[in-house]
């Protein structure tokens, strides 16, 4: 099933209806999930998911992971890349579960990386890749780099409600978030 998420747009300054799949919300355990099914070539099971997890600090914040939800054993897999036809959809259904998150959770930062920015990732990638990338794998960072674009885009208008981090790989710490740098992971806060 449809539904429209509504987001402004930022040009035009008014609103404009984005197409989202309904999402069936589960929490347990202190994991909160969504649950919805694409409806591109196949039907496809997938899940946003916010598992709490503490800093070394002993601070709480949220990861938020993302993928193809298998029923049998209760998993996402994060990994795979659906070419289902539906990935404006579906990348907006993502992004719609952050306002809800926040609603309930206000306190707490959420987390995201994607999971080809992975230290491991490029060796794993490198084993099974079909572009035989020689000195810089290709699909390194590519899902953040997603991400990015889209806040970059519309980064005036998400400062009005969020507080934002990138990670820099060089510095190895989080630092505030600035449109068009290379970050391998973003930290989001909700302003109060």
């Amino acid at each position: 099933m449809l539904f429209y998420f509504s987001f402004s747009n930022i040009a035009a300054k008014k609103l404009i209806n984005i197409d989202i799949y309904y999402t069936a919300f589960s929490i347990e355990n202190s994991i909160i999930q969504y649950f919805f099914e694409t409806r591109g070539k196949r039907k496809i099971l997938k899940a946003v998911q916010y598992s709490k997890m503490k800093t070394k600090n002993n601070e709480t914040f949220y990861n938020l992971g993302f993928g193809d939800y298998n029923l049998e054993n209760k998993s996402i897999s994060d990994k795979e890349n659906s070419n289902n036809g539906d990935v404006r959809i579906v990348f907006n259904t993502v992004l719609s579960t952050i306002p809800k998150f926040f609603q309930d959770n206000p306190d707490f930062p959420i987390y995201f990386q994607g999971s080809d920015s992975k230290a491991s990732f490029e060796k794993e990638c490198r084993n099974t890749c079909s572009k035989n990338c020689t000195q810089i794998c290709k699909n390194k960072n590519r899902r953040i780099r997603i991400y990015t674009y889209f806040l970059d885009k519309n980064f005036k208008h998400f400062l009005k409600d969020y507080v934002f981090y990138g990670f820099d790989d060089e510095l190895k710490i989080f630092v505030e978030y600035v449109p068009k740098n290379n970050y391998t992971a973003i930290l989001i806060y909700k302003k109060k």
